[in-house]
């Protein structure tokens, strides 16, 4: 049996003294707790003895009765004030709160120290603790076994029975659990732990403590993962029991988490392997057909999205958090951007933009159809990447009706830069000349042969010949208005085209692999 608040009242080294709250003697105490924090309960997992400088307390009363039932909402087995000059006049509504949760109130004396307390408890409790150590090690040698192959009741079983609660690992992003093959958790009791860890910004103290209906009392404490992953525990027993456990067995979650975390990482290689096949035309439509709805992907429900890989950093989980939001996708890099067959849905591209962040750019392709049109879907995505860089939230669709409203496609835009600096480009690649760089300064200085010059770090006379050879090779003249508009807009349409990254083909792209 622990020691209870009457045992440790009676030690006469510690001079303790009752203020209120006596029918709360018999509660035991499993460990003493120091902390002047308000919110305290915040770590505290449940039965502890909480002592606080009296020199911290609120001065009124309402104060006084908030403060104590905050303690007693966190399960606490009583308060000791510790008793100082500054110690402000204990209210009658602090009394009168005490008696109501029957929580005991102790006085310790200015002499005495909270070490001592603390140390009378743990050594009235070293018969326990033995049996609580003996518990922990009955956890890590579950891990031991499932380490070494030895068949064995899983560690999160094993502490579940130890606790006698109800156990699961959570995304506290999404609110399921980390394990595909594990069962959702209620709905309410899912929000409740998403809405907690938000509105701390992810910022998960010692331990939360939440209230749900049909739950009975759940903790919530963090596990050590590479993504964001809590150890949610139910329908705990009691007050006192031993909830320290649970933070022992967040360790051991996070090997299982690791573990789960290597097999998605092979299943994304494999997917980026099977999304660079569609892509090069190198698997027959029917096979793709059925690896594709093994997958749960429906081509007539999925687009394809380009990201630019210099504008994002949240890469290297993406396949992580999508699977835990139950996101099936096909990702892969090809230097310089990052492709992502997805459901057309706004929970997959809202999970996409918060994972990469709101500076990344994204181009999206129209829906699929079938696996051969992968490689239009790729031009397409890619086109709509270069128009999304102008638009105020970085993103564009295939066909969406916005700037440059005279090129309606890539097959137009191509056909523009033909027509009028087929000829321009082509003499540069033959003499090695850089007429088409320099024309495009040109015009983006306002035709200003000073400022033209400064860009291209030239000589004036320099641009000038150039501009003279553009119209002799062109046949247009850059006085004439029509014919200046007709050259901004191949010009445009070029750098459309080129903002790729080398990907408009599979002859240009330089693929990294696909990882």
């Amino acid at each position: 049996m622990r020691t209870t608040v009457a045992d440790l009242l009676r030690l006469p080294h510690l001079r303790l003294r009752l203020f209120a709250g006596g029918e709360g003697l018999h509660r035991e105490v499993p460990w003493a707790h120091a902390s002047d924090l308000d919110s305290a309960r915040d770590w505290m997992t449940g039965g502890e003895l909480l002592l606080r400088n009296g020199s911290t307390l609120p001065a009124s009363g309402p104060e006084q009765d908030r403060l104590l039932r905050r303690i007693e909402d966190a399960g606490a087995s009583g308060l000791v004030i510790g008793e100082d000059p500054q110690t402000p006049a204990l209210r009658n509504e602090l009394a009168a709160a005490a008696e109501s949760c029957r929580l005991p109130v102790l006085l310790a004396p200015y002499s005495v120290s909270f070490a001592a307390i603390a140390r009378a408890v743990a050594d009235a409790n070293a018969r326990e603790d033995t049996a609580r150590v003996a518990r922990v090690e009955r956890v890590y040698a579950a891990v031991r076994d499932a380490l070494g192959g030895t068949p064995s009741e899983s560690p999160v079983a094993r502490v579940s029975r130890e606790l006698g609660c109800r156990l699961a690992l959570l995304d506290p992003r999404s609110g399921r659990p980390v394990d595909p093959a594990e069962p959702e958790l209620a709905p309410e009791l899912a929000r409740a732990v998403v809405d907690a860890v938000r509105i701390r910004h992810g910022k998960i103290p010692g331990v939360l403590h939440l209230t749900v209906p049909g739950s009975g009392r759940t903790l919530v404490v963090e596990v050590p993962a590479s993504e964001p992953t809590v150890l949610v525990a139910m329908d705990l027993p009691g007050p006192a029991s031993d909830t320290s456990l649970l933070h022992h067995l967040a360790t051991v979650a996070a090997l299982d988490v690791a573990r789960h975390t290597m097999a998605m990482e092979y299943d994304r290689r494999v997917r980026a392997e099977l999304l660079a096949q569609l892509m090069d035309t190198r698997i027959d439509e029917p096979t793709a057909q059925r690896k594709l709805d093994a997958l749960g992907l429906d081509p007539a429900a999925c687009i394809l999205v380009a990201v630019r890989r210099g504008d994002w950093a949240g890469q290297r989980n993406l396949h992580l958090t999508l699977g835990r939001h139950r996101v099936p996708c096909l990702l892969l890099n090809r230097a310089p951007l990052l492709f992502a067959l997805l459901p057309d849905e706004a929970t997959a591209l809202l999970t996409v933009r918060q994972q990469l962040g709101a500076s990344a750019t994204f181009g999206m392709s129209n829906a699929l159809g079938s696996p051969g049109r992968l490689p239009a879907a790729q031009r397409e995505a890619v086109w709509a990447l270069s128009m999304a860089a102008s638009r105020p939230d970085r993103s564009a669709r295939y066909g969406d009706d916005y700037g440059y409203r005279a090129l309606h496609g890539i097959e137009e835009a191509r056909w523009h830069v033909e027509r009028s600096l087929g000829a321009l480009l082509a003499y540069d690649q033959q003499h090695g000349t850089d007429l088409v760089n320099s024309l495009e300064a040109f015009l983006r200085c306002r035709r200003s042969w000073q400022r033209a010059a400064a860009a291209l770090n030239v000589h004036k006379q320099t641009v000038m010949y150039r501009m003279q050879r553009v119209e002799q090779i062109t046949g247009r003249v850059l006085a004439e208005t029509s014919d200046l508009a007709d050259l901004w807009l191949a010009l445009q349409a070029r750098e459309l085209l080129d903002g790729s990254g080398h990907t408009l083909s599979a002859q240009e792209e330089q693929r990294t692999g696909s990882e």
